[in-house]
């Protein structure tokens, strides 16, 4: 006589969610077009999002990937920097990835760091689309950024430029925003060149081998590392002036 194995009916309307999970499909598009029509949706004002500067700066994210560059922005304070090419790359190149991936979120000081992993959990949260396509899975509590998509981890990890423990890598990208500004402090030329000589020799190294790094920042001084990565033929750069 055969044997059958039966299951509770919770231990079935558990796994018929884990096969929901794994069978969601979605198109993330390019870059412009996930930033346009899927990030925008997270804002009270979507059409700002249509606005020249976003659209140039996705269009050059999108052609630094395709040419196997990394990519440097040079933008004024504000005029949703650290928005797009800080929280919504990071989640795109998540979701593009289609497998387990983590990417870093490099700040100057780890403090800012965990404040842009709070604000790109609550951007994810709020967004329609994003909720249906990424299941949270970051323990309560805990300031990291935890998602299943697809039935596959996604983690943005976070960290201050100094104080990333060396010898760990990420097989996502590496996101180094405003690594130049101490909040609380302004930065002598001798921190200046200590920032540039770490990032060349370490925090460059993060990544595996292909994967992209986006650096976006303000200018502080002149000859600063903004203007090392400019001459720098591994990454691609735009320069914007101040918008009104």
């Amino acid at each position: 006589m055969t044997k059958v194995e039966t299951v509770s009916v919770v231990d079935a309307l558990a796994l018929m969610a884990d096969q929901l999970e794994t069978s969601k499909k979605f198109a993330v598009g390019g870059f412009w077009d996930f930033v346009r029509d899927v990030w925008s949706q997270s804002f009270d004002n979507p059409p700002l999002f249509n606005a020249w500067h976003v659209g140039r700066i996705c269009e050059d994210v999108e052609y630094a990937l395709e040419e196997g560059l990394n990519y440097v922005s040079v933008l004024p304070r504000a005029h949703f920097k650290s928005t797009i090419l800080g929280h919504a790359f990071a989640v795109w190149r998540l979701l593009k990835m289609g497998t387990n991936s983590n990417t870093l979120y490099l700040s100057y000081s780890a403090s800012m760091a965990q404040y842009h992993i709070g604000e790109l959990n609550k951007e994810v949260m709020r967004n329609p689309i994003l909720t249906q396509w990424m299941i949270d899975k970051t323990p309560r509590g805990d300031f990291t950024f935890r998602y299943s998509v697809d039935g596959k981890i996604a983690e943005v990890l976070h960290g201050g430029l100094f104080s990333f423990k060396r010898g760990l890598h990420v097989n996502g990208a590496l996101v180094a925003d405003d690594i130049l500004r101490d909040p609380d402090n302004p930065l002598a030329v001798g921190q200046m060149n200590k920032i540039e000589d770490h990032f060349m020799t370490e925090s460059m190294f993060i990544p595996n081998q292909g994967c992209p790094i986006i650096v976006v920042g303000t200018p502080m001084i002149p000859g600063d590392l903004l203007t090392v990565l400019e001459k720098d033929d591994r990454f691609f750069t735009r320069k914007l002036p101040a918008l009104d």
